[in-house]
C-alpha cells in the first residue's frame, strides 16, 4: 500500500501543492513540523488549509527553537551551521515517516519548476521524494494564483518576502523591519537572543543574526532611538 504525504509549512509553495493534489482528487495527508518559532499567520492558515482539502494534518516536533538555542549556549544558526532546519524540520518529519507502517511512502515536496531542485536524502528504504509542482511545470506566479483562487495565500506575504521562523537568519533587512512594525515583541525576542549569543561568545564578537549590524542597531536606526 502506498501513502502520499505533503510537507506543509504555511508558505505558498506547499499550500499550492496540497491544493493541486486536492483539485486532482488525489488521496494524501499533510505533515507540518512546528519549530515553536512560527509566525502567527502560519497557525491561522494551516487549519484553514486542512479544512478546505479535508485531509488529515499531522503536527510533529523535535522541541522548540528556544529549547535548542538555550541548550546549545545561544549558538545562532547561520549559513555555515544551519542546525535549525536539520533539527526542527527534517528530523521530526523523517521520524514521522519512519514510524509509518505503509509499504511505500511518497513524500511530496513543494519545490517549483522555476527554482533549483533541492534533493533531500530519502528518510528510509520504502520512501521516496516526489516534486509534483516541478512535474506540472508550475512556477511562482502559478502557485500564487492557486492559493489566491482558494483564498489561502498566507497574509504574511503582505509584509514579508517569505514564510519562515520569525527569527530566520536568512530573511531580508526589509523582513526584519516588517517584523518590528507588525510584531515588535517577536523582534525584541530575536534581539535578546542575539544579545545573549554575542555576550557569551569569545570577547563578545559574535554571533549575530546578520553580518554587519545587530538587531539592536537596526531597531535604533529605524525608530530614532539612541
Amino acid at each position: 500500500m502506498t501513502k502520499k504525504y505533503v510537507c506543509v509549512s504555511g508558505g505558498a509553495d506547499s499550500t499550492a501543492l496540497a491544493l493541486l493534489l486536492w483539485e486532482r482528487g488525489e488521496d494524501f495527508e499533510m505533515v507540518f513540523a512546528d519549530t515553536g518559532a512560527e509566525l502567527p499567520e502560519v497557525y491561522w492558515l494551516l487549519p484553514r488549509l486542512a479544512s478546505t482539502v479535508n485531509k488529515p494534518l499531522h503536527v510533529v516536533s523535535n522541541g522548540s527553537f528556544y529549547m535548542h538555542l538555550q541548550n546549545n549556549g545561544f549558538f545562532l544558526p547561520s549559513f555555515r551551521s544551519k542546525w535549525c532546519t536539520r533539527l526542527l524540520k527534517q528530523k521530526p518529519q523523517d521520524k514521522f515517516f519512519e514510524s509509518l507502517k505503509a509499504e511505500q511512502v511518497q513524500v511530496c515536496v513543494g519545490i517549483r519548476a522555476d527554482e533549483p531542485k533541492r534533493v533531500r536524502t530519502t528518510p528510509r528504504k520504502n520512501s521516496e521524494f516526489i516534486y509534483p509542482l516541478v512535474e506540472a511545470g508550475l512556477e511562482k506566479k502559478d502557485v500564487i494564483e492557486i492559493c489566491r483562487k482558494h483564498s489561502l495565500l498566507n497574509p504574511v506575504y503582505e509584509w514579508r518576502s517569505n514564510v519562515s521562523c520569525f527569527c530566520c537568519f536568512q530573511q531580508r533587512t526589509s523582513d526584519w523591519k516588517g517584523l518590528l512594525e507588525r510584531y515588535p515583541y517577536l523582534y525584541l525576542i530575536a534581539e535578546e537572543w542575539e544579545r545573549q549569543s554575542i555576550k557569551i561568545s569569545p570577547k563578545g564578537k559574535g554571533y549575530a543574526w546578520r553580518h554587519g549590524s545587530t538587531l539592536e542597531e537596526m531597531r535604533k536606526k529605524w525608530t530614532g532611538n539612541v
